[in-house]
């Protein structure tokens, strides 16, 4: 039985034929509603939030944002779209969601040093691939 599993593998690897595992890849899922949190809320205590006043005062309307994420050099790291819904005081997230998933494994590294990543182990995969 042990001779036919070495004859086998020879036999494999005389033919050309490789087997390749790739190893569990790491994604990284941006935190949407933090990162809108924070980008409102200093538009908030900076004023660069502008909300026009309804009939009443206090009325809340939902304001929508563009959050890029740069890195050092320059380069879009990922980026958030969110809609928050402020008085120009106060204000709740309605929603948050990422529009530019981080690309490179480049991001993804910065993006984890700032905490700024949820990762995800993907699976597996096995694939025998016949060289000619």
């Amino acid at each position: 039985m042990g001779s036919r599993i070495a004859l086998l593998t020879a036999m494999l690897a005389l033919s050309g034929c490789t087997v390749s595992v790739k190893q569990p890849l790491t994604s990284c899922e941006l935190p949407t509603t933090q990162v809108c949190s924070r980008a409102v809320e200093a538009g908030l205590r900076e004023g660069t939030i502008k909300v026009e006043n309804g009939p009443r005062a206090d009325d809340a309307q939902v304001v929508p944002l563009v959050v890029p994420v740069f890195r050092e050099d320059g380069v879009l790291a990922a980026e958030a779209d969110c809609y928050a819904n402020t008085d120009g005081r106060t204000f709740s997230m309605v929603r948050a969601e990422t529009a530019i998933a981080p690309s490179s494994e480049k991001s993804v590294e910065f993006l984890r040093e700032r905490h700024l990543c949820s990762e995800h182990e993907q699976s597996a995969s096995a694939s025998i691939v016949a060289s000619q």
